[in-house]
């Protein structure tokens, strides 16, 4: 409860679904090093940046996003990570080909550029799937660009750089809960009245950290005052000066959600989104400089990566379409002849994640909207060969499957590598590669005086000078007259 998190298996103890096997592994990984040694890094950080929020480094002002301390930190170590990676090699258990390490993390969505051109590629996709559903049905779809800010009470400072008094003390984890949950709520909402709804929505950060949402919903045109009315009553749940059933949100400023339609002459939806997208990434930002804070694209790209890193806030995410991890797997195959024997439909669904139709590759999937049950490919997991430290057996991806068919899963990773340390690559007398040259010391002898260790037989001397420390008067000492004197 101090560190704001749940215990292991937690969800599963509650809903009485825990086996003894699992509350095992829970047991060991609470009594593991490394599992409170991660917890507390994690917590000192988030709280140090908490205290930057409420003190005032971080606003407009000053530090926009995060704390340059944070960012000045994830940036080493994005470094050292890096030289790590370079130094590092992989090495195929079979034939005994080597890899680079960093060029198989580059060429993955780990890259920016690449996770960039996905994301834009899905989104392109949603918006061909509203545009063909609207040639062969009778209503079509309507795309909706929403703005949703959290309440008041959620933010630790205003736009003038003056102190909100209102301030509940949420941190921008705890705002972003109350985000999802809210979202959650608000689905589950529009199920129960057979609204469908599919997009992407985009979480970004004010100037004192505190997250809001971008996003783009597709929803039928005879629904979309529906969907209107959810989501308004939903997101001003919370906020005490939210406008009034019935009023049109035109006239109420105080609404903590802003929903209009993509205007087709100006962009498409897909450039609506485009922006977001890129101005949230490192490496991808546009020129030029934001009229909020006054900075440069760039270094906002690069604050609110570290500030998604430091929060563990999942900036990207899609709504009510088929998972992204068969796609990537289909990707891997490269023989079409392959997956053409295997089945037609499985030959269909590989001919489309090959030539990037996100739009071909939804509809394979059972198109819009599609239960995880009913999905036409579902990705195979497998259990790893060797449990961690706590005997928990690692759900590992190792290819695609069709349901209700006869077919054997289809294995798209046949290569296992295993990853050499670099002291391994490292020639025979020679240092490290990519680092700076060290010298020899010329004796054994170390005269620093820092961390002296004692020796067994001789005990500390508690009677040593401690030095004094300088008694600071701030004026506040009872001056003494002279009478009392």
């Amino acid at each position: 409860e101090h560190f704001k998190a749940d215990p292991p298996e937690w969800s599963r103890f509650t809903g009485k679904k825990l086996t003894p096997e699992q509350l095992k592994i829970a047991i060991s990984r609470m009594i593991s090093v490394r599992f409170w040694s991660r917890h507390f890094r994690t917590f000192t950080r988030r709280w140090r940046e908490h205290l930057y929020i409420t003190v005032g480094d971080v606003r407009r002002q000053r530090s926009v996003i995060c704390s340059p301390q944070w960012v000045q930190h994830w940036m080493a170590s994005r470094k050292r990570g890096r030289e790590i990676m370079a130094e590092t090699n992989i090495e195929d258990e079979e034939t005994g080909e080597t890899l680079p390490l960093l060029a198989a993390v580059d060429a993955s969505v780990s890259n920016n550029e690449r996770r960039r051109a996905e994301m834009l590629t899905r989104v392109n996709g949603l918006e061909e799937l509203a545009a063909l559903d609207r040639m062969s049905q009778d209503s079509d779809y309507v795309a909706l660009f929403f703005t949703w800010t959290a309440p008041q009470q959620y933010h630790a400072w205003l736009e003038t750089g003056r102190r909100n008094r209102k301030w509940n003390g949420a941190s921008p984890r705890e705002t972003q809960h109350y985000f999802t949950r809210t979202f959650k709520n608000f689905s589950t909402a529009l199920t129960r009245r057979d609204i469908h709804i599919f997009g992407m929505h985009i979480t970004e950060s004010h100037h004192d950290g505190t997250p809001h949402w971008h996003g783009i919903l597709f929803v039928r045109r005879e629904q979309e005052s529906t969907l209107r009315d959810v989501f308004e009553m939903y997101a001003n749940a919370e906020n005490c000066s939210a406008h009034r059933p019935g009023k049109p949100p035109e006239q109420s400023p105080q609404s903590q959600i802003m929903i209009k339609p993509v205007d087709r002459r100006t962009g498409s939806p897909t450039a609506y989104i485009t922006k977001h997208i890129c101005r949230n990434l490192e490496g991808c930002a546009p020129g030029g400089r934001d009229k909020e804070t006054g900075r440069p694209w760039t270094e906002l790209a690069r604050h609110s990566a570290a500030w998604a890193s430091l929060w563990g806030i999942k900036q990207f995410q899609f709504t009510g379409g088929p998972p992204v991890s068969v796609w990537r797997e289909l990707r891997k195959l490269s023989d079409q002849k392959q997956a053409d024997s295997v089945n037609p439909v499985f030959g269909e669904l590989h001919r489309a994640a090959g030539a990037g139709d996100w739009a071909e590759y939804t509809r394979l999937q059972g198109g819009l909207p599609t239960a995880r049950k009913n999905l036409t490919m579902r990705t195979w997991y497998q259990a790893a060969s060797e449990p961690d430290e706590c005997g928990q057996y690692t759900a590992i991806i190792k290819g695609v499957y069709l349901p209700g068919t006869n077919k054997a899963p289809v294995v798209t990773r046949t290569r296992k590598w295993k990853v050499k340390a670099p002291r391994q690559n490292a020639k025979a007398g020679s240092l490290r590669i990519n680092r700076k040259p060290s010298l020899t010391p010329w004796t054994r002898i170390n005269n620093c005086t820092m961390r002296r260790k004692q020796p067994v037989d001789h005990p500390p001397d508690f009677h040593l000078k401690i030095p004094i420390q300088l008694e600071l008067d701030f004026g506040e000492t009872k001056k003494v007259s002279v009478s009392e004197k």
